[in-house]
């Protein structure tokens, strides 16, 4: 008999945890918002009106006459507006 016959040798088999590898790929996507703004500027001008009333005042003196001047019969007088 041969010597490894009668001596049976086992084998051990030990089995290790599996190696995880990971490749990534990754893939860059720009995604564009537009988001509109609109914008008004408004100049505004308010005019306020104010309104002013000036006063003059003047003192005229009138004069007056009644019946007949003087020696002139026949002419009429008329009284004389204030204004001149």
């Amino acid at each position: 008999m041969e010597p490894n016959q009668h001596e049976r040798r086992q084998e051990e088999v030990i089995t290790c945890p599996t190696k995880k590898v990971v490749n990534v790929r990754t893939r860059e996507l720009v995604r564009t918002f537009i988001h509109p703004t609109e914008i008004i500027n408004v100049n505004r001008t308010i005019i306020r009106n104010k309104h002013k009333y000036s006063v003059h005042e003047r003192e005229v003196h009138e004069k007056v006459e009644e019946g007949t001047p003087g020696c002139d019969v026949k002419r009429e007088r008329r009284p004389r507006p204030f204004w001149f």
